[in-house]
């Protein structure tokens, strides 16, 4: 009778143990049930809490068979890291001109997940922070010139650096539990190739994503047509940045095909603040449940009609646009002086080759004076091939012409006037309309 009481007593403590256990998972279900994303991190969510335990950076070097060098990334591993615990994995890239310590440098990526874990607000992950400029060749003077070798990434991200990092760290290795975004340059990085790898990859994103993002018709049918379903398809943007129709076309045609995603508008142009925010927000919504978190609602106004800033945010400036930000080469709004070349001695006026220097670039200049009419051409030795200069014209010792200059699936006009001032052709550049802007703070430098 006794042994037959203490069976009952077990069993009923075992159940009574059970439908706790069960309570308390359905209640932290409940609980990311209840998290509604603000629309806006609070003002102090990238400061140093001094009583928050601290995650580790380090620098890993792996060799890339697929570019054929050894390569760095910045690895963030989380607080209290349990090397015997497997993690989930975020892969973060930075924009153009930029480098593998740029998250955690030009952003604060780690001191951010410091706080969302501190808070419980975010699932402890290692981040992998790439150097997105894939390629054996030595940094440019003008990174635009790289813009190229972004795309190389894609093979060096699957067979190298994913394979290193998961036989050196304890990640999980699931799709489930891999995810993948980046700013400007490195948000385009992030939906191409998460949306070419939605197999390797169901966490996927893109802040102020470059002209390198490709056009809808090619990532939507990627979408459609794999068995896999992503868990998180997150595309934001400031409302005020030059860079917004990519990622303001691809929303609207993933509205139209009915595919579930978070369009995310912040208030801002291309710069730190807009990209320290998305990744506040969108690292609240990785590894957890569907439909545990409710996504932030937008707090910018853009509509796909309305004119966005020409400037650029820079670090430290807060919010505002920052009208002719500095980059190397000097950026879009700058003043030039180019003199004859001194294979060009015979020629008159304005007419004939001039030669200026923009950073460590030399642009060349082939003018063609008849009458009224002025024509020629634009080099920028860091880039090949001329450009044709369009609405050329000349009165007296003062010039003005464009051209238009195309960047992936995007394009935007440069507007350049001068002035003949003795032996010197005085040189004013500026963006005159459409796209431009790339990440890394600045504007693009060394362009044509």
């Amino acid at each position: 009778m006794k042994r037959t009481m203490k069976l009952c007593y077990g069993l009923l403590f075992s159940c009574l143990f059970m439908a706790l256990l069960f309570q308390t998972t359905i209640g932290s279900k409940s609980a990311f049930a209840a998290l509604a994303l603000p629309g806006h991190a609070p003002a102090d969510f990238t400061q140093i809490r001094p009583d928050t335990p601290k995650g580790k950076l380090e620098t890993i070097t792996y060799n890339s068979k697929s570019i054929g060098v050894d390569r760095k990334a910045v690895v963030y591993t989380p607080p209290n890291y349990d090397p015997n615990k497997k993690y989930p994995v975020l892969y973060l890239m930075h924009g153009i001109g930029g480098n593998e310590t740029h998250w955690t440098t030009l952003c604060s990526a780690n001191k951010i997940l410091d706080n969302l874990i501190a808070d419980k607000k975010a699932v402890p992950m290692i981040i992998v922070m790439p150097n997105g400029r894939a390629t054996a060749e030595p940094p440019s003077t003008n990174f635009m010139a790289d813009f190229n070798y972004y795309a190389n990434l894609e093979p060096d991200l699957l067979n190298d650096l994913k394979p290193y990092i998961e036989s050196h760290y304890p990640v999980n290795t699931g799709r489930d539990y891999q995810a993948l975004t980046g700013l400007s340059m490195g948000g385009g990085q992030g939906l191409n190739f998460g949306i070419n790898n939605i197999d390797k990859f169901a966490w996927v994103g893109g802040f102020s994503s470059a002209p390198n993002l490709q056009p809808p018709n090619v990532l939507v049918p990627k979408i459609q047509n794999t068995k896999e379903k992503l868990s998180l398809l997150w595309i934001g943007c400031g409302d005020k940045d030059n860079l917004i129709t990519g990622s303001w076309n691809l929303h609207k045609a993933l509205d139209e095909a009915k595919i579930n995603h978070v369009w995310y508008l912040d208030s801002g142009v291309h710069e730190v603040p807009v990209w320290d925010n998305n990744l506040y927000l969108f690292a609240q919504m990785l590894f957890k449940p569907a439909g545990s978190v409710t996504p932030p609602p937008s707090i910018g106004n853009y509509d796909g009609t309305q004119p966005v800033s020409m400037g650029m945010g820079m670090p430290g400036m807060g919010r505002g646009p920052m009208p002719g930000a500095g980059a190397p080469g000097g950026g879009m709004n700058t003043e030039f002086t180019a003199t004859r070349d001194k294979s060009d001695s015979t020629s008159k006026g304005i007419a004939g080759k001039w030669i200026a220097k923009d950073g460590d670039n030399d642009l060349k200049f082939d003018f063609k004076v008849d009458g009224t009419k002025f024509t020629g051409t634009i080099e920028n030795t860091q880039m090949p091939g001329a450009i044709e200069i369009e609405d050329g014209t000349i009165e007296g010792d003062n010039i003005s012409f464009s051209y238009e200059r195309k960047m992936g699936e995007q394009s935007f006009k440069m507007k350049w006037t001068g002035t003949l001032s003795g032996f010197e052709l005085k040189l004013k550049r500026s963006l005159g309309g459409g796209m431009g802007g790339f990440g890394g703070g600045g504007m693009p430098g060394g362009g044509r």
